[in-house]
C-alpha cells in the first residue's frame, strides 16, 4: 500500500510539473515579441562616460 501511495504521489507530481512548464512557455512568444524592440536602439554616447572616483587612504589604516 505504501509502495503505490508514493508511486502515486511520483505520478502526480511529475504531470504537475509538466504541466506548470507547459503552461509558462505559452507566454514566451508574447514577451520576446516585446522585447525583440530593445535590439534597434542605438546607443546616445559613442563612448561609456568615465566617472573618476577619488580615492583618499589614510596612510595609517594602509599599513594595518
Amino acid at each position: 500500500m505504501k509502495k503505490l501511495a508514493c508511486r502515486l504521489f511520483a505520478l502526480t507530481f511529475t504531470t504537475a510539473i509538466a504541466t506548470l512548464a507547459f503552461a509558462q512557455n505559452g507566454n514566451e512568444v508574447a514577451m520576446l515579441s516585446q522585447i525583440s524592440n530593445y535590439r534597434q536602439w542605438t546607443k546616445v554616447n559613442a563612448e561609456p562616460v568615465k566617472v573618476e572616483i577619488p580615492l583618499k587612504v589614510d596612510p595609517a589604516l594602509a599599513l594595518s
